[in-house]
């Protein structure tokens, strides 16, 4: 996954920005279905890109700084299994004449998925931020990233041309075993 390390922090954007502006200018109608489908792109997009630095970031790390993926891994899942669940079982009953409030069932999902989004900018962050400083960071030293990357648009701009330059320096004076 290190694609997304190596990416430029414009084309990381173009990624994210250009399936709504090719709706746009293509003219789509934006139903629940278009508007469901983007969401997905953008949520897969970045949760990729937020997985491939937490990731590597925790593989970079000292064994005893490390903390597991899979929790990491999980929490990014959970957005993409609610989008996949309002896609597939909510629109058709939108579209079979269905109130449009979501069902009330869908609201565990939701909040599972926040706590997921959350824990994934949380450890994304964190990690980050302690390969950086080549320490454990507290929430005060990894915060500004913390929120760099629950406002996404504004904080590529910013954190991935630190990515880039901290992935060129440590690949560079020690490349991975694995490869990856």
């Amino acid at each position: 996954m290190t694609f997304f390390l190596k990416l430029r922090h414009w084309e990381l954007f173009l990624m994210l920005a250009l399936p709504t502006i090719m709706s746009l200018m293509f003219k789509i109608p934006f139903g629940p279905l278009v508007s469901s489908s983007i969401g997905l792109f953008l949520l897969l997009v970045l949760f990729a890109w937020m997985f491939s630095i937490g990731a590597w970031s925790n593989r970079r790390l000292p064994e005893s700084r490390r903390r597991s993926v899979i929790p990491f891994g999980v929490g990014l899942t959970l957005p993409i299994i609610y989008v996949l669940m309002y896609i597939f079982l909510y629109i058709p009953l939108l579209n079979n004449g269905a109130p449009s409030r979501p069902p009330l069932w869908m609201l565990p999902m939701h909040m599972f998925s926040m706590v997921g989004i959350f824990y994934g900018i949380w450890y994304t962050a964190r990690q980050l931020k302690s390969l950086q400083e080549n320490e454990d960071a507290s929430f005060m030293i990894f915060s500004n990233t913390f929120f760099l990357l629950f406002i996404f648009p504004i904080g590529i701009w910013l954190i991935q041309p630190e990515v880039n330059q901290l992935y060129q320096k440590l690949e560079q004076s020690n490349p991975d075993t694995d490869g990856t």
